[in-house]
């Protein structure tokens, strides 16, 4: 008996090893993220701020408890009126977004929901447009900025000259140290003209943090790797310059179509 439960753990060991292995191996596509949540809201926002307001947020925080949760401790952060540009729902978004709880699902969501969002099953219509408008109200006094992404996957590299898109929102830092914490596989050297800077604003303030949207479209510059650059800080680095917004779906809740 203990000689069978001995062969089965090594059995399970086993695939837990190759289950791993699979993970670290996985390359991960540089693209253009055609089926991103990519909407930008542009003559749309006042529409858009009504239905979150009347309909998607009270509906959607009733059926997320984690999410209910977040925004919950987000309201007893942002009590009095916020001073600034931002309003206190824009304000929770922001505390909300870096909760490590929920950001991978709604990136997740946001990167593959595009179907979703216009046959109206898409789980996260506040928190994307409220982020949405965060970033864009934000980075109206900010300018463009050069900002540092880490991570610990692998992207495809034969992208040089190519056009992509994060297609979720991207967390970036303006400090090369902060992103390299989170992983030193593959890095981002970025100048984000759309991206806003969101430290204040977040859960861990001094990781400097920069948020890009989904819709925001970067040239791919330079492709480096430390089999021919000693001393770069990540094993390759891709460095990208802003070249504008793709928003495929930039009022679809919004128009006739949507109903």
């Amino acid at each position: 008996m203990l000689l069978m439960i001995e062969t089965l753990l090594l059995i399970f060991a086993a695939l837990e090893q190759d289950h791993r292995a699979f993970a670290a191996g996985s390359v991960y596509p540089l693209d253009k993220a055609l089926n991103s949540v990519d909407a930008q809201y542009k003559d749309c926002k006042v529409k858009m701020a009504n239905l979150v307001k009347t309909k998607y947020l009270k509906k959607e925080l009733n059926s997320m408890p984690v999410y209910k949760k977040v925004w919950k401790a987000g309201e007893k952060k942002y009590v009095k009126k916020p001073v600034g540009p931002l309003t206190k729902n824009h304000l929770i978004a922001l505390y909300v977004y870096t909760d490590s709880n929920l950001y991978k699902d709604f990136n997740s969501a946001t990167r593959n929901g595009r179907k979703q969002y216009t046959q109206k099953t898409f789980k996260w219509y506040s928190l994307h447009f409220l982020l949405t408008e965060a970033v864009q109200i934000l980075r109206k006094t900010q300018g463009c900025m050069k900002t540092y992404r880490g991570t610990s996957v692998e992207f495809t590299k034969n992208v040089l000259n190519k056009e992509i898109r994060f297609g979720s929102f991207a967390s970036s830092s303006l400090d090369p140290n902060v992103a390299q914490s989170f992983g030193s596989v593959s890095c981002f050297e970025i100048l984000t003209c759309h991206g806003a800077h969101v430290g204040p604003y977040s859960q861990f303030f001094y990781e400097k943090e920069v948020l890009i949207p989904p819709y925001e479209k970067f040239r791919v510059t330079a492709v480096r790797t430390k089999q021919y650059h000693f001393n770069l800080w990540c094993n390759t680095v891709y460095t990208l310059k802003s070249t504008g917004t793709k928003s495929d779906l930039n009022c679809a809740m919004t128009s006739k179509k949507a109903g």
